[in-house]
């Protein structure tokens, strides 16, 4: 209750001092805020930072804010802060209790940046226009800056993408086609607009135009109208035309106009002729242009001349003339006019035209002179008259007239034939007559249906009184309607050819309508399949493959013949396979050789022009596809073109034709030397480089061709003389002959001379510092020189070879190098001797080195070297240690013994004022020997010490450790025995069994015992026996490791390896009266006897190392001791107890002379050690038996050890 009353105490104090404080600051007047903004732009961005700032005028100090949006406290307490969005903002300003009004509400207003549009009215374009794209941003004043993105990248400007201010302008490329968007980012202000939607953007290729002629034919004659169209697929209206004729802008004139897409020519001229192409050029982009057409050929010509052909001159009165009007080399379809003295002739009875053939039965009128005038059907154009053809009629006695209506040359069954015989006056009687058998008399002689049997020949016989006048004989011929034939040389084509097949009634000369069929279906004319005619023309096409057949309609006649045989068209593929061989094929043709080149084509084809050309220039005249160039050159050569034409279709192929010289041989001799001896084998070379497998050659010397003789012979391209003389030299050249190609010959070598010498000089030996005796070590120098060139010199000592080289040099010389030397000179197969040159060589006086050394220096390491050259003359000495020269000349020379004298080699020679000036080297003497036969003889002797003490200690422990009752137990299979294992001797484990109460009968045990012989314990192999000894015959079971093993046998020969070393072993024995089986012997596992084994192998092998080590020591001692040495009182290899100078003989010499007797005791002392080894191994058993029976798992094994 006292911590209460205190706690409100102090509560009560603290209001009233706070009260105190607060009433004691007095109030203050705060003028009314004004909000202020920064930035001040007049439009506001959501995007940007935008800071209020509460503005009280005559601010005094300390005053605090309070900020509102929408009326609702924002909780921020100073001048400034960053607005939050649009609103109505107000603030106010307070220090302690005094406080302003609140300021006016200030009406912020932030906006979303604006969306810019792209505004372009590209939405397609052709590659190379100029396209601009605008970026607007509408309702905004601002400056902004503008960026363009393509595919979602930006696009920096460059020279094909230009960008300035809010416009991108592209030079067109197709890599511009995309979706287009763009951006804006206010200046000055960190505000950026989305991007705009895409604007597509498609960038195609310009359209090609096609340009034609409106008209079914090519060639057009003056006066003619001609109409050339140029259309563009693609938005055909949007395009205007441009002309071109050979290559050169046209302009309108008085006989050209370009109404819309088309070139109209109002009347043709010749000057019209030529090229002519066109291009499209935009309506609206007047920069887009496009290529222009293919030219297409306009032929304008003057109309033909004709000619009227007939061998009517003269006529009677009553003769029929027919004069015919001919057009030469035109095929179109013409309409024929005739003129006789200059009138117009219309075809009547007298004046029959039909086609171009005018047919006057003659009257006296019909004389004068004939023209003819042809105007093309269906065009306006007339040709020029033809030249006047004069016909001369008289007078004569008048015949009857015939009178034909319808009249034709050949009638065809069912037809009507009508005749009417005329004779000038009146009272004739007619009577009409068939091959001379009357048949009516009638003016008028009618067959309504003629047949085959109407033929004939008919006449009619004017008769009045008894006068008659025959008429001509007049023929009527009646034939079955004729069956039209197809007559093309066209029997396949390619596409693009112009195939021409011609619809053909034989012997009938009337007008015919033809209609053709492919494949059944009838044809219509049109641009690809044009009938003129009686002829079908072909722009042929792939579609065009298959039958064609032909039907002929006689025109103003109903007779209608049969179709023709159906005429097969194959169609290849895209254009022939042209193969272009040559023969031969070699990729090189030489000079003088006949080339063929075939030009021919692969698919079954024919009627083709060939030509040939040379670097494009035409080499034949012939049509021949077989160019044959009978006589190469070298100018011949070059590319060879095979052009194939047929019709309008031409096609060419290539081939390159090298033509060269034949390679020019080369001519060598081998060995390469100009001079050469008798009997010398000689070979001259012919080679060519190319293709050298394929030459043969031929040999000419002085000119002459050389025949094969003894002497002389020819392989391949080789010439060889197997023994030169003076006869063969000469100048020698060859030429290579083709083996394939024998027209190929090249040209001869240059001329190689060959020199012969007469005479064989022998080699001669210069001697360098010669002696008639040598001493060894002198060198010994001979130089062998033969004339010539190229030899190669070979020494012999006593015919048998030194080296090959000029000169022999001997720098030491031996006494085995004295004997008889001679040089061979030799080169190739040719060799000659030189005389013999005898060299002599004596040894020089030998250097003897010696030891002398005292027991003091044995003590101290010094040694008394002396050296001695005993040939009764006075010389000086000369010593080196390690091969570096020593001072001093005396025959004694001191060492003292260090580290270094004892490793070094010492030598010594004499010296002398005459030959021989120095003695031979002395032996090399190194004191660290005499040290290492010490270290023998001291680790021999301790090794015979250490083998004694090793024998003697092993028989004592064996003594020690062997039990007598082991021998009663028969122990020995426990490692080998010596015994026969079928010697059953009564086991330890068989008198327990035996002394076994008999109210319990134990199952008759099975014992396991190991059998082991030398040779088994050198491979690993065991060698185990099972034996129930209870007096029966037992079959015996095996087991390894628990698993039964095959077969009965009480033996088991066991291989040693990583398994069985390892298995345990067990047995028992199988009867067949009870006891069935025995008990199961004690198992037994090798491991441990392999590893007793190991320790009696090299206990064994130890002893006998040390017997060889002490024989090889004594036999190295007798064989490296040198006899000299027993001249220099060597006395002191091991010690010596006497004074150096009082030559006593040492312990040393003492045990070499006793050597014999040593070895018969090291050989007594080997007897000794096998002995006590033999005892050791036997002890070692015995040592296993002391382990019971039970530690042993049942078996008297090595447990023990």
């Amino acid at each position: 209750m006292e911590r209460f009353k205190i706690f409100l105490l102090t509560v009560a104090v603290s209001v009233q001092v706070t009260s105190q404080d607060s009433t004691g600051e007095p109030l203050i007047q705060i003028s009314k805020p004004d909000i202020t903004l920064n930035p001040s732009h007049a439009v506001l961005y959501s995007t940007e930072t935008v800071t209020l700032h509460c503005e009280v005028p005559e601010e005094p100090p300390g005053l605090q804010y309070d900020w509102y949006k929408d009326s609702a406290d924002l909780s921020e307490h100073q001048p400034n802060i960053t607005a939050r969005g649009s609103g109505k903002y107000e603030c106010k300003a307070k220090k302690g209790a005094s406080e302003s009004e609140k300021s006016t509400s200030y009406a912020l207003t932030l906006k979303e940046p604006p969306e810019p549009q792209i505004r372009s009215n590209w939405t397609e374009a052709f590659l190379g226009e100029k396209v601009s794209l605008q970026c607007v941003i509408q309702g905004v004043s601002e400056n902004w800056n503008y960026m363009w993105f393509k595919d979602s990248s930006k696009i920096v400007s460059s020279g094909e993408t230009n960008i300035q201010g809010n416009t991108l302008t592209l030079s067109v490329k197709s890599s511009h086609d995309g979706a287009y968007m763009c951006q804006a980012e206010l200046q000055g202000r960190k505000v950026t607009t989305a991007k705009s939607k895409p604007h597509l953007l498609t960038f195609k290729e310009l359209p090609q135009p096609k340009l034609s002629i409106e008209s079914q034919w090519n060639m057009f004659y003056p006066t003619e109208r001609v109409t050339l169209t140029c259309s563009v697929d693609e938005e055909s209206n949007d395009w205007g035309y441009e002309w071109f004729k050979n290559r050169n802008l046209l302009k309108e004139d008085e006989d050209i106009s370009f109404p819309g897409n088309t070139l109209s020519i109002s009347s043709a001229k010749a000057g019209h002729s030529g090229q002519y192409t066109c291009r499209g050029k935009h309506l609206t982009r007047t920069s887009v242009t496009t290529r222009e057409t293919e030219a297409v050929q306009l032929h304008i010509q003057e109309p033909p001349e004709p000619q009227i052909r007939s061998d009517w001159t003269e006529a009677f009165l009553g003769e029929k003339v027919s004069l015919q009007c001919v057009i030469q080399g035109v095929s179109e379809n013409w309409n024929y006019m005739w003129f006789k003295d200059s009138s117009k002739i219309v075809s009547s009875g007298e004046t029959n035209i039909q086609g171009n053939t005018l047919t006057l039965s003659v009257k006296s009128s019909h004389d004068g002179a004939y023209m003819c005038q042809a105007e093309l059907q269906g065009r306006k154009v007339t040709t020029a008259k033809s030249k006047p053809h004069l016909l001369t009629v008289k007078d004569i006695t008048p015949k009857p007239t015939i009178t034909r209506h319808e009249w034709f040359e050949f009638f065809y069954t069912e037809e009507r034939v009508q005749l009417k015989c005329n004779m000038p006056g009146v009272g004739w009687e007619y009577h009409w007559y068939k091959d001379s058998n009357l048949r009516i008399t009638n003016p008028e002689f009618t067959i309504d249906a003629v047949s085959l049997d109407d033929s004939g020949y008919y006449l009619c016989k004017a008769q009045r009184g008894d006068f008659s006048v025959d008429s001509e004989m007049l023929q009527v011929q009646v034939q079955k309607s004729p069956e039209p034939q197809i007559r093309s040389s066209w029997t396949e084509a390619f596409p693009g050819e112009k195939v021409s097949l011609q619809c053909v009634i034989q012997g009938v000369s009337e007008n015919w309508n033809y209609m053709w069929f492919k494949d059944s279906s009838k044809i219509v004319s049109s641009g690809e399949t044009k009938i003129q005619g009686n002829t079908l023309t072909l722009s042929v096409k792939s579609s065009h493959d298959g039958s064609y057949l032909c039907q002929a309609e006689l025109q103003g006649r109903r007779v209608t013949t049969a179709k023709s045989k159906p005429h097969l068209l194959p169609v290849h593929g895209s254009q022939p396979t042209i193969l272009l061989q040559q023969d031969p094929s070699h990729p090189v043709i030489y000079t003088g050789e006949q080339v063929k080149l075939t030009c021919s084509i692969q698919e079954k084809t024919s009627k083709w022009q060939y030509l040939w050309q040379k670097d494009s220039q035409q080499v034949n005249t012939d049509n021949n596809p077989i160019y044959t160039i009978k006589n190469a050159t070298c100018s011949q050569k070059g590319e060879y073109t095979c052009q194939v034409r047929r019709g309008e279709m031409t096609y060419a192929k290539s081939t390159i034709l090298t033509i060269r010289e034949p390679p020019k041989p080369k001519l060598s001799i081998a060995p390469e030397w100009n001079m050469f001896y008798p009997t010398e084998k000689v070979t001259l070379k012919c080679s060519v480089d190319e293709e050298s497998n394929k030459w043969v050659y031929e040999w000419f010397k002085n000119g002459t061709r050389l025949l094969k003789d003894k002497d002389t012979s020819f392989s391949t391209n080789m010439l060889s003389i197997s023994s030169a003389k003076a006869g063969h030299s000469g100048q020698y050249t060859c030429r290579g002959k083709h083996l394939m190609r024998t027209s190929v010959t090249t040209r001869e070598t240059e001329a190689v001379q060959l020199h012969i010498k007469g005479i064989t000089p022998k080699p001669t030996i210069t001697k360098h510092e010669w002696f008639e005796l040598f001493y060894t070590d002198e060198k010994v120098q001979l130089d062998c020189n033969m004339p010539g060139e190229s030899w190669e010199y070979h020494w012999h000592k006593d015919s048998n070879p030194l080296i090959t080289n000029p000169t022999h040099t001997i720098d030491a010389v031996s006494l085995t190098d004295s004997g008889n030397y001679h040089c061979k000179a030799q080169r190739g197969d040719f060799s000659v001797d030189s005389e013999t040159l005898q060299v002599r060589v004596q040894a020089r006086p030998p250097a003897f080195l010696s030891l002398e050394t005292e027991l003091s220096d044995i003590m101290t390491g010094d040694m008394t070297l002396r050296c001695n050259v005993s040939d009764g003359r006075q010389w000086n000495y000369t010593w080196y240690m390690n091969g570096q020269q020593l001072n001093g000349s005396s025959d004694v020379l001191k060492v003292t013994g260090n580290e270094e004298t004892i490793k070094s080699e010492f030598k010594c020679k004499g010296i002398n004022t005459v030959r021989p000036l120095y003695s031979a080297l002395s032996d090399g003497f190194i004191a660290n020997n005499i040290l290492f036969k010490r270290k023998i003889l001291l680790a021999i002797s301790g090794c015979l010490v250490c083998c004694i003490v090793i024998l003697i200690i092993g028989c004592i422990v064996l003594k020690i450790t062997r039990k007598p009752e082991v021998k009663e137990t028969a122990p020995e299979d426990l490692f080998f025995s010596m015994t026969d294992s079928k010697n059953q001797t009564i086991s330890p484990m068989k008198e327990y069994m035996d002394n076994i109460p008999t109210e319990l009968e134990a199952r008759p045990p099975a014992f396991l015992s190991l059998e082991t012989e030398l040779s088994d314990i050198m491979t690993g192999d065991m060698t185990l026996r099972c034996n129930v000894s209870d007096g029966r015959q037992w079959n015996y079971t095996w087991y390894m490791n628990g698993q039964q093993l095959n077969g009965s046998s009480d033996v088991l020969k066991v291989t040693g390896n990583e398994e069985t070393i390892k298995s345990e072993f067990k047995c028992k024995g199988i009867n067949t009266v009870r006891p069935l089986y025995s008990a199961l012997s004690d198992g037994f596992i090798a491991n441990n006897i392999l590893f007793k084994r190991k320790i009696l192998l090299a206990i064994s092998g130890c002893l006998v190392c040390c017997i060889v080590i002490l024989i090889i020591g004594c036999i190295v001692l007798k064989i490296t001791r040198k006899p000299e040495v027993k001249e220099t009182a060597p006395e002191d290899l091991f010690f010596s107890m006497t004074d150096s100078k009082n030559q006593t003989i040492s312990p040393m010499k003492e045990y070499m002379d006793n050597i014999p007797t040593e070895l018969e005791e090291c050989q007594e002392k080997a007897v000794l050690i096998s002995d006590c080894a033999s005892a050791i191994h036997e002890d070692s058993v015995i040592k296993d038996e002391d382990t019971p029976a039970s530690e042993a798992n049942g078996l008297t094994s090595f447990k023990g050890l």
